[in-house]
């Protein structure tokens, strides 16, 4: 496997730097990849993480397992990107620092568009476009807090809803929220592909070693269920809920409002039923009261720290379809 000036041979890893774009001051952009070739024929998994500049906590374990990983003992090819957005990690900021654009909201980049959409088509056309199949790997950042694995209603659904099973999470949601991201770009071209939400909020201080290993066991037991390697998969998890996703609620109202959840996720929620509120940030009065329109399982996944940024996710419900 060779993309770019990084080659891996058989049985062998490799690591470098994919030269992606040139801002207008000279400066190098480049992707960080890792590439494990296998020692015998198999698919192409990509593993990518760190498209926001805050999501950090896949970059803090996804190094260590290269490391443990023998080549010999693997087929096929395993791609890694622990983290895209490395001018907004650097510059501690969700966007990149180049443009300010959001690299979640790209798909497939545009070559002759700005610095960040000149890197996401970069990444598109070399890393995304060999793989079978996608491991997007997100977090909450500061604000939300999520232990499921999506599944968008596109492309090779009953095999991605497969491997998202197979990864470990003890949630998995059918319709995964379309957006405008590089993995529905990669579900649309026919890839199997999961979205992997861990961590995030107090996760990064409260249940570190929960979502390091979370986030280790979802990339092995992906590739054990595609055939890449050998034993059985591993889970925190006593069983793995498939939900059928139908409501999700979003910011409305002021900016920066301060949401306060009632810490009811994983929990069957009756229509009607209070899921948070928000409070005055100088009155404290109750100004808004956040309903569940619809009856339905509470995904671990939504907003938790208070202050919650515009058009983010307070909470996802959906129905039980197997467990």
């Amino acid at each position: 496997m060779k993309i770019g000036t990084i080659e891996a041979a058989p049985g062998t890893k490799a690591f470098g730097f994919l030269p992606a774009a040139t801002t207008h001051a000279g400066f190098d952009v480049e992707i960080p990849l890792h590439i494990i070739a296998g020692a015998s024929d198999g698919p192409t998994l990509l593993v990518q993480a760190g498209l926001s500049g805050l999501e950090l906590e896949a970059a803090s374990i996804l190094p260590k397992l290269i490391d443990e990983l023998d080549p010999a003992q693997i087929k096929g090819t395993l791609l890694v990107i622990p983290l895209l957005n490395t001018s907004g990690f650097e510059f501690e900021q969700v966007n990149a620092i180049w443009d300010n654009k959001d690299l979640t909201t790209l798909g497939r980049g545009d070559m002759d568009g700005s610095v960040s959409e000149q890197l996401i088509a970069t990444h598109y056309a070399n890393v995304v476009a060999p793989a079978d199949a996608v491991i997007d790997i997100r977090s909450g950042a500061l604000w939300g807090y999520y232990g499921y694995a999506g599944v968008y209603k596109v492309g090779e659904v009953d095999k991605s809803k497969e491997l998202a099973v197979a990864v470990g999470l003890p949630q998995v949601l059918i319709g995964q929220p379309t957006d405008d991201s590089t993995a529905l770009a990669a579900a649309e071209d026919g890839k199997m592909v999961v979205s992997a939400w861990i961590g995030g909020g107090p996760g990064l201080r409260d249940f570190r070693d929960e979502n390091v290993a979370r986030t280790r066991n979802t990339v092995l037991n992906a590739m054990r269920h595609l055939g890449m390697m050998e034993g059985a998969t591993e889970s925190d998890a006593d069983s793995v809920a498939v939900i059928e996703a139908h409501t999700v609620l979003k910011v409305s109202g002021a900016r920066g409002l301060t949401f306060m959840a009632k810490e009811k996720r994983g929990q069957m929620i009756a229509e009607g039923e209070s899921i948070g509120y928000v409070r005055h940030p100088y009155s404290g009065e109750t100004i808004q009261d956040f309903l569940a329109p619809k009856a339905g399982i509470m995904l671990h996944a939504g907003a938790v720290w208070p202050m919650v940024p515009e058009d983010a996710t307070l909470a996802i419900l959906g129905d039980l379809v197997e467990e």
